[in-house]
């Protein structure tokens, strides 16, 4: 699938002298997008993995996304525009005026020694016609894996999107960028009955190429989430460790971002700890714009700012924080590449790529089998809990984030010596953030990144010190 042509930097530079020529606005910038994407729904209510591929109805589309943002201004008026389509011409920006800047101001970031634009990823070229029909392979086949596993499921919805962008920027500071990318994502809702208990399953799961995300592997995880979502409640839940798999995980992360970037963060997370390490020495949280195979990886964030690798936790204690550019040499950091663009429409804010715990050398398989006695979780419940709370302030500021606690309901198995003693269908993990972190004994060696804002990864766990309850 080939992207639509974006225009040179020459045309956008030309484009901001008449910008600011217009406006008499002491800066400027330009983003421009295009992209297009390949979306099979396939829509069967409550249909029988086991039917015949040729009876699913498919639904194909293709969406083309193409529009440009500018920001104009200096350090107290400013103006934000941005429309779908091509870039006007330079002589296409005749309704701005000096009185199209509004109180505001604009701040852009400088061009720094050494950075070049950067050459688009490879988003390869692929017939349309190729990419249905691999899109279409993907979900037979997926269908067909999960009825030898488990064919009392039922598919109740399915999407899959693939497809390409690219985008260019170029600022009046002299920043340029270029950048590409290839996303390949899948969701999927299924459901089954077992001896008059339902249970339900939803996966959001994504890839840099359509044949990373592995039919296999995706029917593996669905069959074996509704089991558990199927099966009756345990007589008991035991009070001790509690292993978590990849996919809760990141779910667990995701909670913890408010401490994991910028200056608040910053000072909240070195709070968490109340003089204590935050975690295991083995513990590091890192977060890479530029990670090897990450499906957002890019060499320039949203603003043609270099992206790097960020230690947020290292070695268990606070390692540097996620600064912007804005922030470069706050308390001594160095900043990156961090801040992104929700859709071409969007303004650039402050936010993770790939945010992650980082593996150890110790196997995911010797974790959970050493359990002595507790409980194994592998998914969150998608119609459950999952969210972090945090006290409220006694003096109406913000709410003190070092005691937050947080609430996930989640699917797992009850497990004593490495045997399992039965299936948990519905359980709420609890806990403070203090504790999350602090408890951590063990990290296994099976990262893997689940779709979030961005991309949010984590291997096995081993926790301890938290609380976990039956649920309905």
């Amino acid at each position: 699938m080939k992207s639509a042509p974006l225009p040179g930097v020459r045309s956008l530079r030309l484009a901001l002298g008449a910008v600011r020529e217009r406006t008499g606005a002491t800066g400027a910038e330009l983003y421009v997008k295009a992209g297009n994407t390949r979306r099979i729904e396939i829509d069967p209510w409550m249909t029988p993995v086991t039917a015949d591929p040729d009876d699913l109805q498919a639904q194909v589309s293709v969406l083309d996304e193409r529009g440009w943002a500018l920001r104009a201004g200096g350090a107290s008026r400013a103006l934000f525009l941005a429309d779908s389509g091509p870039l006007p011409e330079p002589n296409g920006w005749r309704r701005l005026n000096r009185h199209s800047l509004r109180p505001g101001s604009l701040r852009l970031p400088a061009a720094r020694s050494g950075t070049a634009p950067s050459p688009a990823a490879d988003t390869g070229e692929h017939s349309p016609d190729d990419e249905e029909a691999a899109g279409l392979a993907f979900l037979h086949d997926l269908l067909r894996r999960l009825g030898e596993r488990m064919p009392e499921a039922r598919l109740v919805r399915g999407r899959l999107d693939s497809g390409a962008s690219a985008a260019v920027l170029a600022s009046t500071t002299g920043v340029t960028a270029r950048s590409g990318r290839r996303l390949a994502t899948v969701e999927l809702d299924f459901a089954a009955s077992r001896d008059g208990r339902h249970g339900h399953c939803r996966l959001y799961r994504a890839a840099s190429n359509l044949h990373l995300l592995g039919a296999d592997a995706i029917a593996s995880e669905i069959a074996e989430r509704l089991t558990l979502a199927t099966a009756p409640a345990p007589p008991f839940l035991p009070a001790g460790e509690v292993a978590v798999s990849p996919a809760l995980g990141c779910n667990l992360l995701a909670l913890l971002t408010p401490l994991l970037r910028g200056r608040d963060g910053w000072r909240r997370l070195r709070k968490l700890g109340a003089g204590r390490p935050l975690g295991p020495p083995q513990l590091q949280i890192v977060d890479d714009g530029g990670l090897d195979a990450g499906w957002m990886r890019a060499a320039f964030d949203d603003e043609g700012v270099p992206t790097r690798a960020v230690a947020l936790v290292r070695d268990g204690e606070p390692g540097e924080p996620l600064l912007s550019w804005e922030d470069d040499g706050w308390s001594g950091f160095a900043a990156a590449g961090c801040r992104r663009r929700s859709g071409w429409r969007a303004l650039p804010e402050l936010c993770h790529s790939h945010l992650y715990i980082a593996g150890t050398s110790e196997s995911a398989e010797s974790i959970r089998s050493g359990i002595v006695h507790g409980c194994y979780l592998l998914d969150r419940v998608h119609d459950g809990r999952c969210h972090a709370t945090f006290e409220a302030s006694t003096n109406g500021g913000p709410g003190r984030l070092e005691e937050g606690r947080f609430e996930v309901d989640a699917i797992g198995l009850v497990i004593r010596r490495g045997e399992v003693l039965g299936q948990a269908p519905r359980v709420r993990l609890t806990g403070s953030l203090r504790q999350l972190l602090q408890g951590v004994r063990a990290i296994g060696d099976d990262l893997r990144f689940l779709p979030a804002p961005g991309a949010v990864g984590a291997p096995t766990l081993l926790l301890t010190g938290l609380q976990v309850e039956a649920v309905g």
